[in-house]
């Protein structure tokens, strides 16, 4: 079992945010690189290799510059920057203090150019083709200002030599990067879009599970659900379920006469005119064929009553294109009230007992039991 004290001075240094731990890791892996490569110039400089005078001022700024970065990450004030982890800015720091070793190095410059190599790996899982490139060009400048210096203090046609050969090294280098984060950048893509499409086939297949195709609504296993989970705060707060069976009146005519077609944008048109009435919070539900049920919360039965009556009346007046000029399409309704104790499936069979007989009395009604006109 880790100690306590590891798992909290770990959250001290690194944050509970999992972003911010992702970003902070990253910045401490800089951190790391740079002080190896700190490390190997103040040992090139106890070998007396290095320009003595010039190592500690180096070491002092890179090693202080790399630390102020990570307490500006760790701060969380530049979360809402474009680069909250500072790629670009460490990237272009530590460049520009990798040329100034290869200054200081001395004869010995030369073990610069790896460590240039590590840096811009580095860079690489974090940046764009584009972003590479440049930072290619600016240590292409960095380190050939840095040679043009040795250049000036060779004493022979061949010192010049070699420092054009390390300067190419550094051409390769950079070129080698700009290559590897091309490749990577196109897998980052690949992943990210696969990501993508993979949610919305799930989001689909979500939908398709709880919803009815066709109209939108929830179908009748997640009416069900639903239902329960209402029942259960209905229950902790003692309030009332207002439960509504409605189903379109001769809605097998309109199929016979004008096709089923006309029958699907009936079913929707209803749909959007019910969505129109009820609140977001009302649940509804297509519960078989040409019926549909309604689930309306915190609402006591006199605003339910108007709400469905509202809904009986427009569909009456709603004009449906699929259908001719004077045909319209009418419902019944049952409305019952109940609470969270009340056993779900007599409340439905009340509201269907409640809905036939809107039927039976004409239709194009809604028909409240006595309960819930007492109510």
């Amino acid at each position: 079992m880790r100690p306590l004290w590891s798992s909290r001075l770990r959250t001290l240094v690194f944050t509970s945010d999992r972003q911010q731990r992702i970003r902070l890791a990253q910045s401490a892996l800089a951190i790391m690189l740079t002080l190896a490569c700190v490390g190997i110039i103040v040992l090139l400089d106890m070998f007396g290799i290095a320009l003595h005078r010039w190592v500690a001022p180096w070491v002092g700024i890179t090693t202080c510059g790399m630390a102020a970065m990570f307490a500006l990450i760790r701060s969380g004030r530049i979360k809402h920057w474009r680069d909250p982890s500072l790629t670009l800015p460490q990237m272009y720091y530590a460049i520009s203090f990798a040329a100034l070793g290869y200054v200081i190095a001395g004869s010995s410059r030369g073990v610069v150019v790896p460590m240039l190599a590590v840096i811009l790996m580095f860079g690489t899982f974090g940046m764009s083709p584009k972003q590479v490139l440049r930072v290619g060009l600016y240590t292409l400048s960095a380190f050939g200002a840095a040679s043009l210096y040795w250049m000036q203090q060779a004493p022979s046609l061949q010192a010049v030599a070699a420092e054009v050969v390390s300067l190419v090294m550094v051409l390769i280098v950079i070129s080698g990067a700009v290559v590897l984060t091309g490749r990577l950048y196109r897998l980052r893509e690949r992943a990210r879009r696969q990501h993508q499409e993979l949610k919305r086939a799930m989001s689909r297949i979500q939908e398709l599970a709880t919803h009815d195709e066709l109209t939108g609504c929830l179908n009748r296993r997640a009416m069900q659900e639903r239902m329960l989970e209402e029942a259960d705060r209905s229950r902790r707060g003692a309030g009332t379920l207002c439960v509504v069976l409605m189903d379109l009146d001769h809605f097998k005519n309109v199929n016979d006469v004008y096709g089923h077609a006309a029958g699907d944008a009936v079913l929707q048109g209803f749909a959007d005119v019910a969505r129109a009435e009820i609140r977001t919070t009302d649940l509804m539900a297509r519960w078989g064929g040409e019926e549909f049920l309604f689930l309306l919360g915190a609402v006591d039965a006199q605003q339910g009553q108007a709400c469905v009556q509202r809904l009986v009346d427009r569909l009456a007046r709603t004009r449906f294109p699929v259908l001719p000029d004077g045909v319209f399409v009418t419902c019944s309704a049952g409305f019952v009230v109940g609470t969270g104790v009340d056993d779900l499936r007599h409340l439905i069979d009340r509201a269907d007992k409640a809905m036939y007989r809107a039927k039976s009395g004409g239709r194009n009604r809604l028909e409240a039991e006595p309960a819930a006109l007492a109510a």
